[in-house]
């Protein structure tokens, strides 16, 4: 039963039985054997060992057996006795027992107290002590601990060591009495202790002779032959034997021969005989025993208790809880409420067992066992009112329930496991949060709160709050590294994170949530190309080029692999190509060709980075191999021209004029542009040919008119034949330079200049030269009257006219 008197055997009545009879001046007499033999001479009482422990051989037999004696009785003279006490069983037994003080009391097997007479009344064995028995499978006073989860509900039964007695022993030794007993002698004290710890062992019962120490009322101050051969029967009989049928037939015979027998000792021996029948199995006899009791005295509380423990177990739980609410309504106790708590609770009435536990303990605050069992059905209303969604009951119910345990850790996760299954994850992670404070060692609930992490992180995704999710998830990781699902939808939102910076082109970030997308799965290759691909795009080439470079040397059959290692190589060198590094352009386009030795585009860089760099001959040589390759290589033969020009660009600039001149005139007529004729003119002008130069400079103004190079190389040249030794044929190219360069300044709307430079031309005197002045005259005068500048039109046609009559 969930009361200390149930867990207690039936020594306790006995003890009260016994008191009763010496607070009266009797001496209660022996229980009788049977008649037939009682002149016999008997070697053992092995026939009456079991009465008080419910008919079962109840001994140790783990040894040594753990002694805890209290501090007190230490420094009282009781010390030798009890040792001496412990010392004569021990030698008693054969080998068979062996003690061993221990300072723990949890550690101990029997436990050695004191007491007073007065406060033990009814309680004690011998008017000097007791010895009490507790099985460790006495019903329990609480209610079976479950922890309840939205999720599921477990629960979890301590089990005993094999190597632990299956029952303890409590010895209370009276230091002095209330008035009816002295100061204790030696001899008394010698007496108790032997008596008490024979009983301690497994003597659960008293010799019917006065020469044995386990008679009630024993003087003997050492242990005779009928206990020891009692003793030594015990240790060779197996733990738990039944001893049912003798026991009954002792205590029956007792009954039967005493019928007018005093009250106190028929309620005891009824008492007994109902609980060995109750540990038989016979309960409709052990009920009738105990009503037995109740007719002789309604108010015996140890028949009540086993009656309300016989119902109980037998299903009878209503005729249970009738006899409690009487005794409660008579007497209201703690340990009754609790004991009907429990009732109600196992059938399925949490409301009234509630109320039972708060009863008990507006009695007793602090009663341990309504304490945890109001807390634990308090926790079971959370539980129901989270599973229903009804958040409201559930918080104040929670609130009473850390009231009662602040330290509730198993309380607050329930709570957040309802508020997770309702998908608030915020309030469930403040809970969880808050008993992983209290228990930072509880791997159940960091499980839930990282999973909890991850629907949070779900959440908040779907909302595009990517920052927060990706704080979630990795919450959820580092509570749980191996949540696979928290790993994958953090990727996820890594990858969409990423996408989206990219679209936005927005690199840097989508860089950056690639990067942090590479953490989580530093072996994906995907990855790689998806980061080496966003290097290409905002122009880190470099990074580029490691990123497909790793991928190639893991996949390299992979096609995508080397066409993007080679993309990298190229725009890579490209981009050095353009800042002048061609010597690291040209090693990076080097790898690239070996890797492919047939593209075109690579050649043609690596083409270009020589020019660059002034190696001429090796570019033309890279740029023939594309021809040879690909003859129709558009590219290549404009790069051949390219080249051409940059060898005599180079000439020019190193002033060998013939060279230069001779590099540009290799280029074919058809791909000539004005740029090039007019840098082959300037060429002829500077190597002295002016008539080449002319030409070269007309041609450029004939396809445009105002250009300004031409124009300006054109001033030079007129500068230069003005420097030289005149000559009819320099005077008449010099004419030819002005006519040019009249007609480019009118164009040039430099009107004023152009009638100069025309009346310039004028001043040759060569007849040969007057068609051309003539015709350079016509052309300014009708673009003069074109704009209507009648004045200089006017002078322009009276130049002309003077020049035909010449």
């Amino acid at each position: 039963m969930p009361t200390r008197i149930l867990q207690t055997l039936s020594v306790v009545l006995f003890v009260v039985l016994i008191f009763t009879l010496f607070s009266r001046g009797e001496v209660p007499s022996p229980l009788l054997m049977d008649p037939a033999a009682s002149d016999a001479v008997y070697t053992d009482y092995f026939d009456h060992i079991t009465l008080f422990s419910q008919g079962r051989i109840t001994r140790f037999t783990q040894m040594p057996i753990r002694v805890y004696i209290s501090p007190v009785l230490k420094a009282s003279p009781y010390l030798p006795e009890i040792r001496h006490a412990m010392q004569a069983w021990d030698n008693a037994s054969d080998g068979k027992l062996r003690f061993e003080e221990t300072e723990t009391p949890q550690d101990a097997n029997i436990r050695v107290s004191w007491g007073h007479n007065a406060l033990y009344d009814g309680f004690q064995d011998m008017r000097l002590g007791s010895a009490e028995l507790t099985r460790r499978n006495t019903p329990a006073n609480t209610l079976k601990d479950t922890r309840q989860t939205v999720a599921q509900v477990g629960a979890g039964l301590s089990s005993l060591s094999a190597a632990s007695p299956p029952f303890t022993v409590e010895i209370i030794l009276m230091l002095e009495g209330d008035g009816t007993i002295g100061e204790l002698s030696q001899e008394e004290m010698r007496t108790v202790c032997l008596h008490e710890f024979g009983h301690a062992i497994g003597l659960w019962g008293h010799s019917p002779h006065p020469g044995d120490v386990s008679y009630p009322t024993a003087t003997a101050q050492h242990l005779s032959e009928r206990d020891i051969t009692t003793l030594r029967r015990l240790y060779h009989t197996p733990l738990d034997t039944p001893q049912h049928e003798t026991a009954v037939r002792v205590l029956t015979t007792e009954i039967e021969q005493k019928p007018h027998a005093d009250t106190q000792k028929r309620l005891r021996h009824h008492y007994l005989l109902g609980t060995v029948h109750f540990d038989k199995g016979d309960t409709a006899s052990a009920i009738k025993s105990f009503l037995t009791c109740r007719q002789l005295d309604a108010k015996f509380q140890p028949a009540v208790e086993k009656l309300i423990q016989v119902y109980h177990e037998t299903g009878k739980t209503h005729d249970a809880i009738a006899l409690l609410e009487k005794r409660i309504t008579q007497q209201p106790s703690p340990a009754d409420y609790n004991t009907l708590g429990i009732f109600y609770f196992e059938k399925k009435e949490p409301e009234k067992a509630i109320q039972a536990f708060e009863k008990a303990l507006e009695i007793a605050p602090y009663h341990k066992a309504a304490r945890r069992n109001l807390h634990q059905l308090l926790r079971a209303r959370v539980f129901k009112a989270l599973a229903a969604k009804d958040f409201e009951i559930a918080t104040a119910t929670f609130e009473r329930v850390i009231r009662m345990d602040p330290l509730d850790a198993a309380a607050y996760q329930l709570m957040g496991n309802g508020y997770a299954h309702a998908g608030q994850f915020e309030t469930a992670i403040s809970y969880y949060q808050k008993a992983i404070d209290i228990n930072p060692v509880d791997a159940l609930t960091k499980q839930y709160l990282a999973k909890c992490y991850n629907n949070y992180g779900v959440a908040l995704r779907n909302l595009g709050e990517w920052e927060a999710a990706i704080e979630a998830y990795r919450n959820a990781l580092r509570l749980m590294p191996t949540l696979s699902l928290a790993r994958t939808n953090l990727g996820d939102v890594f990858t969409q994170k990423a996408s989206a910076h990219n679209e936005a082109g927005e690199l840097d970030a989508a860089v950056h949530a690639y990067l942090e997308l590479k953490k989580l799965y530093p072996n994906e290759i995907h990855i790689r190309n998806l980061l080496g691909a966003l290097y290409l795009k905002k122009g880190d080439y470099a990074e580029a080029l490691s990123a497909f470079q790793h991928v190639y040397n893991i996949t390299p059959n992979a096609d995508h692999a080397l066409h993007n290692l080679i993309a990298a190589y190229h725009h890579y060198a490209r981009s050095l190509s353009e800042t002048e590094a061609y010597t690291t352009a040209i090693q990076l386009l080097e790898k690239a060709l070996r890797l492919a030795p047939t593209d075109a585009n690579l050649r043609l860089s690596l083409a270009n980075a020589y020019q660059g760099k002034g190696d001429y001959e090796r570019a033309a040589v890279e740029l023939s191999r594309v021809l040879a390759q690909e003859p129709g290589n558009l590219q290549a033969k404009a790069e051949q021209i390219n080249l051409r020009i940059r060898r005599g660009n180079a000439l020019m600039d190193q002033r060998n004029y013939a060279a230069a001149i001779a590099e540009f005139e290799t280029i074919p007529e058809p791909k000539r542009n004005i740029e090039i004729y007019n840098t082959l003119a300037y060429l002829h002008l500077m190597a002295g040919e002016y008539q080449k130069a002319f030409t070269g400079f007309e041609t450029v103004l004939q396809r445009d008119p105002i250009n300004l190079p031409a124009f300006r190389n054109l001033l030079s040249l007129e500068s230069q034949l003005m420097r030289q030794r005149f000559s009819r044929r320099s005077l008449n190219l010099l004419a030819e330079v002005r006519c040019r360069l009249a007609i480019t300044l009118v164009r040039r709307k430099q009107t004023d200049a152009a009638v100069k430079k025309y009346e310039l031309a004028l001043k040759s005197r060569s007849e040969e030269m007057d068609p051309l002045l003539i015709e350079t005259g016509n052309h300014l005068a009708g673009w003069f009257q074109q704009y209507g500048d009648t004045e200089n039109r006017e002078t322009i046609l009276r130049w002309i006219e003077e020049r035909r009559g010449r």
